[in-house]
């Protein structure tokens, strides 16, 4: 017996319709490929946006932060403006220490920062300011406290330089020098100003207005006016003292170059409020002693009187000026020692010679008598000492 034949149902795709699948599909795959490099793209640009603004936001913050400390500190004859052209700032401020001895005039305090880019620039290490044209060695002198040690303002040295790892001849490195230490590079990828501008413009008080000094008045020395100086001497060195602020010019890339680079231009004015201010005084540095003592006993027996003399401390009418007081010490001379007694506080005046008895001696016994300066913080100086038997 024969079985009926059955018609079996078509499996499968035609070959039309495969092809018509395949090239949907790559339609959708291409798209999705096209929208996925366009957002890579375009997050890649945004990273190198941001990367570049960043950059020049860091350049910013780091030259408003140093030049607005123009001056802080100095001693003496130290000047505040050192050097100043169109790629080169060098100025004296107390910015950091790596101590705290001194960190009452420092503005930042950084104990890893070097010690020698720390405290002011001694002529024996003296070395040309970068940049400089015609070339300028700098210090030609020491700067000192009243105490004979040495300023805590050191020499900051901004300066732009040609970028050497890259192919572009207008590509350019901030660096920072520190004395004469080696000098680091703050931020790469600058360029000039599009309008031609230098880095650096200094702008100067005239008639009550801020006018930009001139080019052919730079580079900017303050040097110290001494005896036979001519009148064009005299007023070239002395133009630094009348800047009152610094103008920032220059562009920041992302580093690329073509279609994919980007820039973003820069121009800001930084004050400088210290420079070509008297310093006021300082208050708060340790104080110098007096510079003599004297322990002077009476000459009538049994009076037990003893006499103390000193002449003032060089920091009371000169040096830093900030003497407030003179304090008074005894103690019986031991062994072991013991502890010192505070006898009195003695205002200083415009007295020569200070004069402070002392009557409340034993008789026959021998003491210790001290004077220390005070200033208003009130840090006092070491111990001027000299022994007396009391009459």
């Amino acid at each position: 017996m024969t079985r009926p034949a059955v018609r079996l149902g078509r499996a499968g795709f035609s070959l039309l319709e495969v092809m018509i699948s395949l090239i949907v599909l790559s339609l959708v795959m291409g798209s999705a490929v096209a929208l996925l490099r366009s957002q890579t793209r375009g997050f890649a640009l945004g990273a190198d946006r941001t990367d570049m603004y960043q950059n020049g936001r860091y350049i910013v913050t780091t030259l408003e932060r140093m030049v607005r400390t123009v001056g802080a500190g100095v001693a003496g004859t130290q000047p505040m403006i050192v050097y100043g052209d169109n790629a080169t700032f060098a100025f004296n401020a107390d910015y950091a220490e790596s101590d705290t001895s001194d960190m009452r005039w420092a503005v930042y305090f950084n104990p890893d920062a070097d010690s020698l880019g720390a405290i002011s620039w001694d002529s024996a290490n003296a070395t040309i300011i970068p940049n400089s044209s015609p070339t300028y060695t700098y210090p030609t002198k020491n700067y000192r406290l009243a105490n004979g040690t040495r300023s805590t303002a050191e020499t900051i040295i901004l300066f732009f330089t040609p970028d050497g790892s890259t192919t572009r001849s207008d590509d350019y490195l901030l660096n920072l020098r520190l004395n004469a230490l080696p000098a680091t590079t703050v931020a790469r990828n600058i360029l000039p100003d599009s309008l031609g501008r230098p880095f650096f413009e200094y702008l100067r008080v005239s008639a009550g207005n801020l006018v930009t000094v001139p080019s052919a008045s730079l580079p900017l020395k303050r040097r110290e006016l001494v005896t036979g100086i001519t009148q064009a001497d005299s007023i070239a060195y002395q133009l630094p003292d009348s800047v009152r602020a610094i103008r920032l010019n220059f562009r920041v890339t992302n580093g690329k170059t073509g279609a994919e680079e980007r820039r973003w231009a820069v121009s800001t004015v930084v004050r400088v409020p210290n420079n070509g201010l008297p310093q006021p005084i300082v208050c708060g540095r340790t104080p110098l002693a007096p510079a003599t003592f004297n322990a002077v006993p009476d000459t009538i027996p049994g009076s037990g009187l003893v006499t103390l003399d000193w002449t003032p401390s060089p920091d009371q009418a000169a040096g830093e000026n900030d003497v407030r007081l003179y304090l008074v010490f005894r103690r019986l001379d031991t062994i072991p020692a013991v502890d010192w007694e505070l006898m009195a506080n003695v205002r200083a005046d415009t007295t020569t010679l200070y004069n402070f008895p002392i009557t409340s001696n034993t008789s026959g016994q021998e003491y210790e008598f001290a004077v220390a300066s005070q200033d208003c913080t009130p840090n006092v100086s070491s111990l001027l000492v000299d022994d007396a038997v009391a009459p």
